[in-house]
């Protein structure tokens, strides 16, 4: 048992856009069981927006992993001093616990470098990681979404695990910049926004784009007005659909950053992708999800909430074979068809 009077806290959950959206109710479900404490996140460069957002935080601190590789590549010498510079200053802090939600050597060798009191992570963390630990936190056998796992962690902390709270608080700064891109895209707010997600960062979970472009035209032709996101690199790929009214939609790919992009889901009326950061955004914010999904499993990796709906052909043999690169065709992907998604996104929008 943890003793009740914890004063310090630091999460550690690095990267994944998705994973870390999963384990943002563990700083809410923290808060509630120790008011006074200190609680502060470690997480990487990208996904830092989104945990900043996090009313139940007192800090968020950004782990530069990246800049220590520029860093040691140009200058060795500079680049280590950051390293053990960055890792000083978090020790001052003198931290009761490091809770490590990720289980990975990288996780959890930041969590020793702090140097708390007591240090925990995951029983079945991966690359050692669970050397690192003083205690290990068993999660249930039982299969279930990622976001209970997440708050098991939180339960180890004496927390209730019941509420799902993701603490997202789009800021009224956040919201007018939105606006402003709004109008300086001349998006048509007045119709209802289906978003489009085309791209994930597997090959194999990816939908085919010819027919997102077909599905977009389609929504189109019924008065939706449809928004296309994606990461910069997405974009030049994204600018090649043939729209049959260039005024009825908008390509967004690269043009926001993560606090951007939650209030752009938030003012959609659907959503619809694979299995990827933003699938998990667009559920976290509240807005009904169509998730088109193939090599991943939906009850662990699916749209978490009410309202949502995995697309998923259950008949094949290969489904959920969790490898990043098909080598069957890409059947799972080719067996959902646009008038299926279709359907199934016109009934979602009449409701």
């Amino acid at each position: 048992m943890i003793e009740n009077r914890v004063e310090k806290i630091l999460i550690v959950r690095l990267s994944a856009i998705g994973d870390v959206i999963h384990s943002l109710p563990t700083a809410y479900a923290l808060r509630q069981k120790h008011p006074n404490a200190q609680i502060d996140w470690l997480v990487e460069e990208q996904s830092y927006p989104l945990v900043k957002l996090n009313p139940y935080l007192d800090n968020v601190i950004i782990l530069p992993r990246k800049r220590w590789k520029k860093l040691i590549n140009k200058d060795f010498i500079k680049g280590v001093r950051s390293f053990f510079s960055f890792f000083k200053k978090l020790r001052a802090e003198k931290y009761d616990i490091t809770l490590d939600l990720q289980g990975l050597f990288k996780s959890a060798i930041s969590s020793f470098l702090v140097n708390p009191n007591l240090r925990m992570g995951p029983s079945d963390g991966r690359e050692l990681s669970t050397l690192f630990y003083q205690a290990k936190i068993d999660l249930p056998e039982k299969k279930g979404h990622r976001i209970y796992k997440y708050l098991h962690f939180a339960g180890a902390l004496e927390a209730e695990m019941d509420e799902v709270n993701y603490g997202l608080k789009l800021t009224p700064v956040i919201k007018s910049r939105v606006s402003r891109l709004f109008e300086e895209n001349k998006i048509d707010a007045k119709n209802k926004i289906v978003v489009l997600n085309p791209f994930t960062n597997w090959e194999s979970k990816n939908w085919f784009l010819e027919s997102y472009f077909k599905l977009a035209n389609e929504l189109i032709k019924k008065g939706y007005y449809v928004i296309f996101t994606g990461s910069r690199d997405d974009k030049d790929a994204i600018d090649s659909f043939g729209a049959i009214d260039q005024d009825k939609y908008s390509n967004l790919a690269g043009k926001t950053d993560l606090q951007e992009l939650a209030e752009v889901y938030r003012r959609a009326a659907l959503y619809i992708g694979g299995d990827t950061g933003p699938t998990h955004l667009a559920a976290a914010v509240g807005i009904p999800v169509i998730a088109l999904m193939g090599p991943t499993d939906p009850e662990t990796n699916g749209p978490f909430g009410e309202g949502h709906t995995v697309i998923q052909d259950n008949s094949l043999e290969c489904i959920r074979c969790w490898d990043r690169h098909c080598s069957r065709n890409m059947q799972c992907m080719k067996s959902i068809s646009v008038e299926q998604v279709l359907r199934i996104a016109k009934k979602k929008l009449s409701d």
